[in-house]
């Protein structure tokens, strides 16, 4: 019965390393996202903090900045459209 009890504690105790062990390798994996290179909104264009502070958020690898969350769902509606337009914005700036 000791022996049984030994063996599960080592089972238990793998278990839990494996499982630490994958949430690092997890987060190691987790890169930062691309920096917003514009001064002004992706949905309306105005300078950013106009209206208060910004309305930060990922969107695939790439930080996106609004002026408020309102305009989130604008974003979020067609996203799609403004990617396609921060592209076009970044490429304008490399110029």
């Amino acid at each position: 019965m000791k022996n049984l009890k030994f063996i599960l504690m080592i089972i238990l105790a793998a278990a839990i390393v494996a499982v630490s062990l994958a949430s690092r390798a997890d987060d190691s994996k987790a890169a930062k996202p691309k920096p917003y290179p514009l001064k002004t909104c992706l949905v309306c264009d105005m300078k950013l903090g106009e209206m208060g502070e910004p309305c930060v958020f990922v969107y695939k690898g790439q930080e996106i900045k609004l002026c408020d969350k309102s305009e989130k769902a604008d974003f979020d509606k067609a996203p799609d459209k403004y990617m396609k337009k921060l592209a076009v914005a970044e490429a304008k700036l490399k110029k």
